[in-house]
């Protein structure tokens, strides 16, 4: 059987987003391109990884900051991720069509609002697509509530602070999101990290990479 994308070559595996057999080729080039792809299928994983690490030989890591990955840092404000992550993946559940480059023009937008409030200038970068902006109002609103009533801290977040914590978020999923318009590989990543987290909460806290 021909595989139905592409009408040439041999269809040798089964698509979940397309309930179809696809062959190899069209699975590879489209996969989060034009197949919207469920995050359970073995060959997306499996694509992932294989891409991830041609990134890495190729030297297209992104930098990090290095004080913002210390362990001081990240135990410091863990509780804070865990909240950012749980708002975006809440996020997640009500808009499935959620993307891993929204959730990075979101922090972008974020970044610059707080980067101009840093310097006494009120100013909001609000994103334009209606999904960001409905992410960009509940990372905000968290932001700007007093961390006591939410168990972060006795103390509201500083402008510095928040500013720090959405530079790590960014600088987070700059190690994993790969070059594809559906990627949702950063949002996958969130799940799993916030998962191990509620289940070792007791546990020293810590960023898992793939």
């Amino acid at each position: 059987m021909k595989c139905p994308l592409c009408e040439n070559r041999k269809a040798k595996r089964f698509c979940p987003a397309k309930a179809i057999q696809i062959c190899p080729v069209c699975c590879g080039t489209k996969r989060e391109v034009e197949i919207d792809c469920p995050s359970n299928c073995v060959y997306l994983h499996e694509g992932r990884e294989y891409e991830s690490e041609r990134m890495v030989r190729r030297g297209l890591w992104v930098a990090r900051t290095e004080r913002l990955w210390q362990d001081a840092f990240i135990n410091q404000h863990y509780q804070v991720f865990l909240s950012l992550w749980a708002i975006i993946l809440d996020e997640r559940d009500r808009f499935p069509e959620l993307v891993d480059s929204d959730v990075q023009m979101t922090l972008d937008a974020l970044i610059q609002t707080y980067e101009t409030l840093e310097k006494g200038i009120y100013y909001t970068s609000s994103p334009t697509s209606t999904i960001q902006k409905n992410l960009y109002r509940a990372l905000k609103s968290f932001l700007e509530t007093s961390d006591k009533e939410l168990d972060v801290s006795h103390n509201r977040l500083n402008t510095s602070t928040i500013l720090d914590c959405l530079r790590f978020q960014k600088e987070l999923a700059a190690t994993i999101v790969l070059p594809r318009p559906k990627s949702r590989a950063f949002l996958d990543h969130l799940e799993e990290m916030y998962s191990h987290s509620a289940s070792t909460l007791k546990e020293q806290p810590k960023i898992i990479l793939p």
